[in-house]
């Protein structure tokens, strides 16, 4: 473009150009090099940066992560007298909340306002959707209210971040009220939002209207997943509705979903809570036989600990020699259910055994464990054994 002397040619640059190269630096990862162009536009070319220049600049920094800087950038553009429009709050506020900092956002479009910028529906769904992130959904509900108030037209982000904030905060007669105007306002939920909702309703014991929220949702076209039906599994099982639990496993399969670990997690621990062990086992024959279930620790610990329970510590000690041969590792719950188990038939000898086993896997006592033992092994005269037990551990009130 600078051509040379001998050929005459010479095209100057104008802004436009300069701020068409710093923001593509900028989009790119490289907002020092397009602060430098900046720079060199003043020096050389004679043109102040406009409210486009710093835009693309703060927006640079900003998803580098450098937030003071984009800060410094917005200083230095009031300064040099360049005004701020809606992009530039939008970029810092999005900056900002992304990076930790809600309530520095709050306070920058408090300063604005005052100043006459308005927010639109962008700068409220950047806020809502932050507030929702970190589970305050008061304030986000008071920004959907204000949204409202100031003409901006929610979009379908604002209504699913609400939807699924409320539902986790359990406020579920105000997440069905989100939902209904999300439907009034043409944005179907989807199937997040419906396994939400119907998660939520469950967890509150509305049951017809998790029933009803399911009718609306295959009415829309949406099949339930399997996160749908472990959640009414779950819901059943938990209620002691196990008829009704395998009728939806059943529907469930039918659709061409598997059962998983939560399937059957739900189902073995409401079996046990039942006092139901020979069921529980039963479900859990059938889940390791399943190739494609992994199994987990927390799963032969409600097995284990309710096997100690019902008095069959031997099974409870081979399900533990089962667990070992499938790889899957004892933890400090493991054994306190066993200990528990054993102290209740005085099988010491059994308790050393599982006492050097913990020790061999390196898992360390907690406060349960030595509950127990100190006031067994006691009573018993075996405190040495207790004493070499736990020589070397800090014993963990991680679960206390």
């Amino acid at each position: 473009m600078g051509g040379s002397e001998c050929d005459g040619i010479l095209v100057k640059p104008d802004l436009v150009l300069y701020n068409t190269l710093i923001d593509g630096l900028c989009k790119v990862g490289k907002q020092e090099e397009g602060f430098k162009l900046m720079e060199k536009m003043r020096l050389e070319s004679g043109y102040e940066p406009n409210t486009v220049t710093y835009n693309c600049l703060i927006d640079g920094f900003c998803k580098a992560g450098e937030i003071e800087r984009s800060y410094e950038l917005f200083d230095q553009m009031k300064k040099d007298g360049v005004v701020p429009n809606v992009i530039t709050l939008n970029t810092l506020l999005d900056g900002m909340c992304k990076h930790g900092r809600v309530s520095t956002a709050m306070g920058l479009l408090a300063e604005m306002q005052e100043k006459g910028l308005k927010g639109n529906s962008i700068t409220y769904t950047i806020l809502i959707t932050s507030f929702c992130s970190v589970n305050n959904v008061d304030r986000a509900m008071s920004l959907f209210n204000e949204m409202s108030e100031n003409r901006c037209s929610p979009d379908a982000k604002v209504y699913y971040s609400l939807i699924l904030g409320l539902c986790q905060a359990r406020r579920m007669d105000d997440a069905l009220c989100v939902a209904s105007k999300a439907k009034e306002a043409g944005f179907g939920s989807d199937i997040i939002c419906f396994n939400a909702l119907i998660g939520g309703l469950c967890r509150k014991n509305k049951i017809d209207e998790a029933h009803k929220t399911l009718k609306d949702m295959e009415e829309a076209g949406i099949k339930p997943d399997r996160h749908t039906y472990n959640t009414l599994i779950s819901y059943f099982s938990e209620k002691g509705q196990f008829e009704t639990a395998h009728r939806v496993l059943k529907r469930m399969i039918d659709d061409g979903y598997f059962p998983n670990v939560v399937t059957y997690g739900a189902l073995i621990h409401a079996y046990c809570l039942a006092g139901n062990v020979d069921e529980a086992m039963k479900i859990f024959q059938n889940m390791s036989s399943a190739t494609n279930v992994p199994l987990n620790t927390v799963i032969y610990n409600i097995l284990i600990d309710t096997l100690c329970k019902s008095d069959k510590v031997e099974d409870a000690i081979s399900l533990l020699g089962v667990m070992k041969d499938k790889g899957v590792r004892p933890n400090t719950t493991t054994y306190n259910a066993l200990f528990k188990g054993l102290q209740e038939r005085n099988w010491v000898e059994k308790a050393f055994e599982i006492m050097d086993q913990m020790t061999e896997n390196t898992c360390n006592p907690d406060y349960i464990t030595m509950e127990v033992l100190t006031q067994w092994l006691s009573d018993i005269g075996e405190t040495e054994k207790l004493r070499s037990f736990v020589e070397g551990y800090e014993v963990s009130t991680s679960t206390a």
